[in-house]
């Protein structure tokens, strides 16, 4: 059964690694290119992650939905709430 599973699991990344390259072959965010091996590792964890570009996460149209690294994603949005809670106290937002 875990090899019906197994094998499964490399016909969807395949089929996610070609959609990938046809239609964005790199990052949104750092816009460095995906390497195959590093975003779908044959063990383990991803490291893609999905971003809504205009914030509003029920907002499911492809047209608000990009793929990312994950650690690209998680500085993004670090970099976000750090700025929006400097915003909300006055002072200089974080630009590192």
């Amino acid at each position: 059964m875990s090899s019906k599973i197994s094998q499964e699991k490399q016909r969807l990344k395949y089929l996610l690694w070609s959609m990938i390259e046809k239609y964005q072959p790199s990052c949104y965010l750092c816009h460095e290119s995906f390497i195959r091996d590093k975003v779908l590792p044959a063990r383990g964890i991803d490291n893609l992650t999905e971003h809504h570009i205009y914030g509003n996460h029920l907002n499911m149209k492809i047209e608000n939905r990009v793929l990312t690294h994950r650690k690209c994603h998680k500085k993004f949005h670090v970099r976000d709430n750090i700025n929006r809670w400097s915003d909300s106290q006055g002072e200089v937002a974080w630009e590192g």
